[in-house]
């Protein structure tokens, strides 16, 4: 089974949010997560539990008064413990589920998302965004955005 992740984008912060719940997706949409908020209409596929190598992507925000108001995903079971780690991140819980690439690629099956970092680690105005379209990725990182490269695969 899959499930839709959806992409919003908050204009007054520059931020960037994906949420694979469709319910949370109707409440950023009805201006409940404040204002500035918009649904970008990226959208990917997500797997609802670990099936075919799947894993669970990690969902962290920041903790509040210490770490920034963004949120951070990872498929990575490492990356995932060592966010666990800082206590900049709060662990939310599983997002939903993705591959990881191999070698830095997805299979013909899948899709790849690509992960961009604004790098305002500085200013605690962290934010990645999380995107299966190369073209939109490649803009970002010609505005500024660090590359990361392949996060996690999508289902196709």
């Amino acid at each position: 089974d899959y499930q839709l992740v959806y992409e919003f984008r908050n204009v007054d912060l520059n931020h960037y949010f994906r949420t694979g719940a469709k319910a949370e997706a109707a409440i950023v949409n009805r201006g409940g997560a404040g204002a500035g908020w918009f649904d970008t209409l990226d959208y990917f596929y997500g797997w609802t539990a670990p099936i075919d190598g799947a894993q669970p992507v990690c969902r962290f925000y920041g903790t509040p008064g210490r770490g920034p108001n963004s949120h951070f995903y990872t498929a990575s079971a490492a990356e995932c413990d060592l966010v666990k780690k800082d206590p900049g991140w709060t662990y939310e819980g599983t997002a939903f589920y993705a591959k990881l690439p191999l070698n830095g690629t997805c299979t013909a099956d899948d899709v790849p998302v690509y992960r961009v970092y604004n790098g305002r680690w500085r200013e605690n105005d962290s934010n990645h965004r999380y995107t299966t379209d190369r073209a939109i990725y490649n803009a970002m990182v010609a505005n500024g955005w660090l590359p990361e490269g392949i996060a996690m695969c999508a289902a196709f």
